[in-house]
Parts: C-alpha cells; structure tokens; sequence
C-alpha cells in the first residue's frame, strides 16, 4: 500500500510541477513583455524631458538633467548633434572614449533600443530650431534587467511558497482519502492470511462505505468460518470415535482421512498416508479392486473379506459408496471396515456348539431307542436281558438329563442370572460336596484329603459355589487313576480367600489349557464320556467364577498332574 501512496503522491506532484511551469511560463512571459514596455516608456519618459531640456538650449540646465538621469540609471546620458556627432555626454566613462552614433540604424519618429557590447542604447530623435538631434540613454544590460530579476526572484519565491502550500494541501487531502484505503487493504490482507478478528476503523462520509462493508465481511466471515470449524470439528470428532475404520479418497484417489479405528484394526502408521495414492499405501487387491468398482460404477459395494493382518487372519464386512456432490458428479468415495472376526469366530462356536449337543444328544437317544426296540423285540420276555438293558437304558437317560441340566445350568450363566448373595463359609460348602464325592473316590482307591487355613467366609451365591466345587473336584476324580490323591485347600488372606484343589492325575498339555474351558471340550474324550461326563462343566465353572468377580488359573504337567485355582474377594463388589 504505501507503493500505491507514493505512486499517487508522485503523480499529483508531477501535474502540480507541471501546472506550475505552464503557470510560470505564461506570467514569466506576461512580466517580461510588461516590465519591458514599462521600462521603455520610462526611458522614452527620461529622453524626451532631456530633449526639452536640449531645446530649450538651456545648458547648464541640460547638463545637471543629464547627470542626474545618468546618475538613476547607473549608466550614460549622451547628446548627438544630427550628423551623429557627440555634444554631450555624462555618466561612467573612460576620457578617451569616442562614441559616434550610427543614424542609419535610427528611427526618427519613435524610440530606438540597440546592443552596444554588454550595454544597452535607447536612442530618441529631438528637433531643435528645424534641426534634428538625438539623445541616447546607455545603461548596462544587467541594469537594465535588474528590476525584472526582482520580480522573477519575488515570483519563484511566490510560486515556491504556493508549490509548498498546495503539496501540504495535496498530501493531507490524500492522506484523508488513502488512510481508508491503506487500512483497508491492510485489513483486507489480514482477512486472506484467516485473520478473521482483523478489523478497520469506520470512518464517515463515501471514503468510510468500504472500510464499513469491510468489517461487515469480516464479521460474516468470522461466523462462517466459525460455523464450519465448528462442523469440521464434529465431523472429525465423530470420524475419529468411530468404532469401525473409514477411509475417505477423493475423485483422484488420493486418501483424504484416515481415521484412528482403521489405524487400530489394520496395525498401520496411518499418518503419512494423506496425499498418496490409495493403492500406493494399501497393498491388499481385494480393497483395490472394490474402490475400482466403486468409481467406475459410482453406486455403493458391500463386501466381506478376509485379510491377513501381521500373523493374524480377519475377517471385515467392506462398504465402498461414492460421495456425489450437489449436481451428482462424484467427488470421491468412502470406505467402512467393520471387523467381523468375533462375529465370525461366536458364528462357529455356535455351528460347533449345534453340532456338539446333537453329537451329545444323538448317542443316549439312539441307544435307548435301540434297546427300546430290542425290548418290543421279545428281549422283555427273558429277565436277565431285560434288566440289563432296563439298566443301561436307566444310566443312559440320567446322563441325558444330566446333559439337559448342564445345558440349561450354562444358558443361565452366560445371561448373566442374578445371584442370591449371602455370607458364606467355603469350607463348609467344600465338607458337603466332599460327602457326596467321598463314595467315588473310595470306589476309585484315591486318596481325597481337605486342609483350611482361617477364615473361609466370603459374599456369595452358595448354591452356584457349590456347582463349581462340584464340578472341579468330580474331574479331578475322574482324571486320576486309582491310587492316586487329590488335595482341595482353602486358604484367607487380607481381602481374599483361595480355594484351590490338586490331583495326581494325567495332566493337560500346555497347548490345550487354553481350550479346556471351551463347551463340549475334552481333555480326554473317552474318559470323560464313560465316568458321565458332558464336556460342559468347566465352561459352567468359568461363568460362575466370573459371576462373583473371581478368578481362575490352572497349571499342569502331563503324567504329574493339575492344580485349579480359584481367588475369590471376601466382600462381594462391582469392580
């Protein structure tokens, strides 16, 4: 802005200059040719009273005349006779000067100016007694000129003083009219910067209309881009907190976002993504050729897909839809990954599940049906055969019912049932379940020993407890062979009590630890189906540990045996 300033300035100083020349060319001209006629007028004036004073041949008055005119004009007063003969002659001059006059060059009615050297001649005819004479004035030209050098010096002082005056005049004039202008420019930079709290002072009058519909501008544009900011903010806050992961790519297939579940669910360094090419930076070729399909058909795609993430394998349910603008020209498209690996894994626990109970519920059913029909065969009518089968068929629909109550008992645990929380000896509850397995584990020749250290009281649902007592040791019966020993121990500590119960067993391999709280998983499957059991009891002891915010460790040895652990808080809480 102060380059605009300075060109405006400059151009109103160059027309001023130039006015002002044109202005002093015009007077300058004007004082020349009036000084000049007024300085001929006055010496004709000087010359004809000295030719008076010649006719009337007066001399001595003539001559004091002639000294005192050339005296005012610092120069010569001479007096020719007609032929051009010098009478007289006054004023600054050498003794043996000669000036002869030239007559030709004389014209004899009005005064005559001619260049003597540096002086200049003003020569006027005069008549005395018919006879014709001259009287010349010869002053210095820069006598001569004198006077119209002091008008020249008082009018280039004028014209400075006017030249100065109007400058000031001008600049201040402009400065009212630039002042707005600058700040507004000023203002309207700071706005293109996304200054948007940038504003100009208002003033009044035309001149103050712009800085006034400036400030308006960025008021509006403050809202707007407060507005928008706003927006973004939400829209990225809502991006971000997604749950699946989103990718938008625009009409070149440059990604755009990337937002923070993508990054969580693919394991990716996303933040160098923006910019680049889609297919530069995700190397899986089903994406690729989804995102394809999507431009070139612009309508949405669903898709699932499985891709190797690291050393794992996911499974992703894909959306690809194209976003259209107004006019519905594509603008670009936007991916959403949804991972539907639990999905997919809860899909084949339930197949699994489906197919474990049939298998489960297949084998006592077709066995009662078989020795039901052996029975309707005639089997009945021989006593020997017929309780024998009466037997097995008795065993096989206990176990049946067992299976039915282990899978009810296990729907309820994994809905969360309410539990009817009370105080509770653990001890006590272990002495009831060992009453009832005591009976299997002499049966067995296994030695079942029980040891408590302090108080075993804790909040809890003591029937559900029991289930898992049940359950763990009756497994660690069925697992141990005869001779062996299986040691349940209670111990308090400060906030928790630990029940924990061993065997001398065969043990579990290391790698199947993991699954044994699976539904329908076999550590040994042969076993545990001939001493009645339905796969079910330690996926039903789990969800009744985690019910009372327990929790549960096992180790094994294979051919040494197993240790489960349960720690349990004496007061039941929420955390």
């Amino acid at each position: 802005m102060p380059d605009f300033k300075n060109r405006v300035l400059t151009f109103f100083l160059i027309a001023i200059m130039f006015v002002f020349i044109l202005l002093s060319l015009m007077v300058g001209s004007l004082v020349h040719s009036t000084v000049k006629e007024k300085r001929l007028q006055h010496y004709k004036s000087e010359l004809m009273l000295l030719s008076l004073a010649a006719q009337d041949q007066n001399q001595h008055v003539l001559e004091a005349q002639m000294k005192q005119v050339a005296g005012n004009i610092e120069g010569k007063v001479r007096y020719y006779a007609k032929d051009g003969k010098l009478l007289l002659q006054y004023g600054k001059r050498k003794e043996s000067e000669q000036a002869p006059l030239k007559i030709a060059s004389i014209k004899h009615d009005s005064l005559t100016m001619t260049k003597e050297g540096a002086n200049n001649l003003y020569t006027l005819p005069i008549e005395q007694n018919q006879s014709v004479g001259f009287m010349q004035l010869v002053i210095p030209e820069k006598v001569a000129n004198q006077s119209e050098r002091w008008i020249w010096l008082l009018l280039s002082f004028g014209f400075l003083v006017t030249l100065v005056i109007v400058l000031i005049v001008s600049i201040r004039v402009l400065n009212r009219i630039i002042k707005p202008v600058e700040e507004a420019t000023t203002t309207a930079k700071e706005l293109a910067r996304g200054n948007f709290k940038a504003r100009t002072y208002e003033y009044k009058g035309d001149v103050g209309e712009l800085n006034y519909s400036l400030n308006v501008l960025a008021r509006n544009l403050a809202k707007m881009t407060k507005s928008y900011a706003s927006e973004q903010d939400r829209l990225k806050t809502l991006i971000e907190n997604m749950g699946s992961g989103v990718i938008l790519i625009d009409k070149n297939g440059s990604i755009t976002i990337v937002n923070r579940a993508f990054k969580e669910l693919f394991k990716e360094h996303t933040e160098s993504w923006a910019g680049h090419l889609f297919h530069e930076v995700f190397p899986h070729k089903e994406i690729i050729d989804l995102v394809e399909d999507t431009f070139l058909m612009e309508t949405n795609i669903r898709k699932q897909v499985v891709l190797p993430i690291h050393i794992e394998r996911k499974h992703f349910d894909v959306s690809s839809a194209p976003v259209l603008n107004n006019l519905g020209k594509l603008r670009g498209i936007v991916l959403v990954f949804h991972d539907i690996t639990e999905l997919k894994k809860l899909e084949q626990i339930r197949k699994d599940f489906v197919a474990n109970v049939s298998h489960e519920l297949k084998t006592p059913v077709t066995s009662l049906k078989g020795f039901a029909e052996t029975l309707l065969d005639g089997a009945a009518d021989q006593p020997d055969i017929r309780d024998k089968f009466l037997t097995i068929m008795w065993k096989e629909s206990e176990r049946l019912q067992l299976l039915i109550q282990d899978l009810l008992d296990l729907s309820k645990a994994e809905q969360g049932y309410a539990l009817e929380l009370q105080e509770v000896s653990l001890a006590t509850i272990v002495e009831e379940v060992l009453l009832i397995l005591e009976p299997k584990a002499e049966e067995k020749g296994i030695a079942l020993k029980f040891a408590v250290e302090g108080a075993t009281t804790v909040e809890g649902d003591g029937q559900r407890l029991k289930q898992v007592f049940i359950n763990l040791i009756n497994n660690a019966l069925n697992y141990t062979p005869a001779g062996g020993r299986v040691l349940i121990r209670l111990k308090e500590s400060a906030e928790k009590v630990t029940f924990s119960v061993s065997d001398t067993g065969i043990g579990i391999k290391k790698e199947e630890i993991s699954r044994i709280f699976e539904r329908f998983y076999r550590v040994d499957k042969g076993r545990s189906r001939n001493s009645g059991g339905t796969g079910l009891g330690l996926a039903i002891v789990k969800h009744l540990v985690e019910a009372h915010h327990g929790r549960i460790h096992v180790k094994s040895k294979v051919g040494e045996g197993s240790t489960f652990t349960l720690v349990f808080r004496k007061k039941f809480t929420n955390n």
